[in-house]
């Protein structure tokens, strides 16, 4: 009966080892999918300006109901400066992109697809970053939190 006690524990321990491991890999995937979102409206808006000749409170309703962008915020957002810029990509590159959707609003429209196209470029590493340290976290961080769980079933045995 007690061996079947402790046996259930250790692997109770184990299994919420890896669900916290799998949560914080979660966490990081959110990470990155966010900063997937944000380049994709950068792209969204370059498009729209370029090819549609859209005002930002045109471009920001348009991408409001799009539900992939839905995890930035525009909601509320009629000019370009009132973007969230996500915090994921570091304090001088959220700087700068702030720095940039202000300058969006005095603009004309060859200037602005400059300016959203070197946001891009600008955004790409960061991303790319953090696509990676995602998948990493999704193959690593269950596993490991698996092995600290057995590791608190041993050590409480």
């Amino acid at each position: 009966m007690m061996t079947a006690l402790y046996l259930t524990g250790g692997v109770l321990l184990v299994v919420c080892g890896a669900g916290i491991g799998f949560l914080l890999a979660r966490s990081e995937q959110n990470k990155w999918r966010t900063a997937h979102a944000f380049s994709r409206l950068l792209e969204y808006t370059g498009t729209s300006i370029r090819y549609k000749g859209c005002p930002a409170d045109e471009v920001l309703a348009g991408a409001a109901i799009y539900p992939e962008f839905a995890r930035l915020g525009l909601d509320q957002c009629l000019r370009f400066s009132e973007i969230p810029v996500p915090g994921v990509f570091g304090t001088a590159v959220c700087q700068e992109l702030r720095e940039n959707l202000l300058a969006l609003e005095t603009c004309g429209k060859d200037s602005a697809c400059k300016t959203l196209e070197s946001m891009i470029l600008l955004c790409q590493p960061g991303e790319d970053m953090l696509r990676d340290h995602a998948h990493n976290a999704m193959r690593l961080y269950p596993r490991l939190g698996g092995c600290f769980g057995a590791l608190a079933a041993i050590l409480l045995i």
